[in-house]
């Protein structure tokens, strides 16, 4: 395993003349964009000005655009719900559709791929009936480009921390599960909406944008993170300047007992070009979101995949080329 990594990292070295500190600092800030320049100088060894330096390089070249903030909806009430589309229609209905997706605050995710569908769509919604006529409407709203639909339930969304970039252990976090009702206030709003544009904001300007003082939007941001609500701030990465490939398998099983769970879970945790495993209610049983240098890549981890689990009926691929989570700037402000 040791040496896949030392392989991987040096072709990405290799491509884009990114150096052990550069590689570093995108695993940190991709796992906490919020860590201190400090903090981050004193895991790489350097200096605070060295680390400064180079994420304002990493963010001029375009490696870093930018930087977000994920939170778990199913902490607020939301059950998340999955559609994924084979379309067709000319390009002018195309880019339509995806722009009009891309303004709903409802969708936490819009990913654009070839193969196994072409649109993939994760809403929030309250219930199932919620749900049944945001589909519907989405539906008979562009059935003339709708080829086929697919519908299902996110149950929970497992994200590991990018080893292919530094192989440091580190734990998962995780999104959906278990519905809980958790209010937000003006002040929680205020503050969710100015981290979901700049996760890595002064905790002086996201006190101003709030409205409140540094004390009590420090307190805030701590509580929104204690209650599971606030999951990740994240580095924006630009994986195609670095000659990364993104696919998603739709994993079928004739059936799926906990020990098989265990070790699939296991086997992602080890595995450096695994980013995360979702548990769904759908057609398939589990969605793996891989990145890797080519195909020849991820075709050898589907195929250690048939080799591991004999339950293993069928497996589904799709090239993922666009990929945004939380696409409506505005989304919790209206939630």
């Amino acid at each position: 395993m040791d040496l896949f990594i030392n392989i991987s990292m040096y072709s990405i070295i290799m491509k884009e003349k990114l150096d052990k500190i550069d590689m570093r600092l995108l695993y940190e800030l991709d796992w906490n964009a919020r860590q201190p320049e400090t903090a981050l100088a004193k895991k790489i060894k350097r200096s605070r000005e060295t680390v400064s330096y180079r994420i304002s390089q990493l963010e001029k070249r375009g490696i870093i655009s930018g930087y977000a903030t994920w939170m778990n909806v199913s902490k607020l009430g939301y059950q998340a719900y999955k559609i994924y589309l084979k379309i067709g229609g000319n390009e002018k209905e195309r880019e339509e559709f995806f722009n009009e997706l891309k303004k709903r605050a409802d969708l936490f995710w819009l990913g654009v791929a070839d193969g196994a569908w072409d649109v993939g769509l994760t809403f929030f919604a309250k219930d199932n009936r919620e749900f049944f006529e945001k589909k519907n409407e989405i539906f008979a709203k562009y059935s003339r480009i709708i080829l086929q639909k697919f519908t299902g339930v996110a149950v929970v969304a497992y994200a590991y921390p990018k080893k292919i970039f530094y192989p440091e252990p580190q734990d998962y976090y995780y999104m959906f599960g278990r519905i809980e009702e958790n209010g937000l206030d003006a002040i929680d709003r205020k503050i969710m909406s100015a981290l979901f544009n700049d996760s890595r904001t002064k905790l002086v300007k996201l006190a101003a944008e709030a409205g409140t003082t540094v004390d009590i939007a420090r307190s805030r941001m701590k509580k929104l993170e204690d209650k599971g609500i606030i999951v990740s701030y994240k580095a924006l990465i630009d994986y195609q300047k670095l000659g990364l490939e993104f696919y998603k398998a739709f994993l079928y099983f004739d059936s799926f007992p906990e020990e098989d769970e265990k070790k699939l879970f296991e086997m992602a945790k080890q595995d450096p070009n695994i980013l995360h495993v979702v548990t769904v209610i759908a057609p398939w049983d589990i969605e793996l979101e891989i990145m890797v240098e080519d195909y020849q890549q991820y075709n050898a981890i589907i195929r250690r995949l048939k080799a591991e689990f004999p339950n293993l009926r069928n497996i589904e691929s799709a090239t993922m080329w666009g990929d945004y989570v939380f696409p409506a700037k505005g989304t919790i402000m209206k939630l």
